[in-house]
């Protein structure tokens, strides 16, 4: 969580950080938990295979793969806190998705069980993308997501094409809430 916050903060120049607990902790909590692992969350335990081939997301996967250059380009530069917010802008776009189509409320509804494996399909690889763009900060959330969707990460390129018919192994948490009181523990 540190390596991200930090690289969350480190733009191309060379500046003082001052370490402040609480942005630490909302910063962690807002953007890796409720943002990044949050789709992984609400979608994994829907699902036990990604759906095949991988359906329409209206471009949103492509948009995620062009973006590859520029985050890649921020990472060269040492500019991290540029690739960490291109990186959150695609997440807010994947949460975006996961909101309107609602997979908890698709699950309701047996005739629905089609759409609900197209969402979760869809967010489950949007989330794979974004591991694969936080490998050099998060490599353990990158190895995790690797394991759940059978797929490891192992090159930039992974995030270039959509993963289909992967069995997904059942969810457990990724990471947890960082608490206040721990961290000044």
């Amino acid at each position: 969580h540190l390596r991200y916050f930090y690289a969350s903060k480190l733009g191309a120049d060379a500046v003082d950080l001052d370490m402040n607990i609480e942005e630490f902790v909302a910063k962690v909590n807002s953007d890796i938990v409720g943002k990044v692992v949050n789709l992984a969350s609400r979608t994994a335990k829907f699902v036990d295979r990604l759906a095949q081939p991988y359906p329409d997301d209206g471009g949103l996967f492509a948009r995620g793969a062009e973006a590859a250059t520029t985050i890649a380009t921020a990472y060269d530069a040492a500019d991290f806190s540029r690739a960490m917010r291109e990186v959150m802008a695609l997440a807010d776009r994947a949460n975006e998705f996961v909101e309107q189509s609602a997979p908890w409320q698709l699950k309701k509804d047996p005739a629905k069980i089609a759409d609900l494996q197209r969402a979760c399909t869809i967010a489950l690889n949007l989330f794979h993308q974004l591991a694969v763009y936080l490998a050099p900060v998060l490599p353990k959330l990158a190895q995790q997501a690797g394991d759940l969707l059978g797929a490891p990460i192992t090159t930039w390129t992974d995030a270039a094409k959509p993963l289909s018919g992967n069995s997904i192994k059942t969810f457990s948490h990724l990471t947890q809430r960082v608490e206040l009181a721990k961290v000044q523990a």
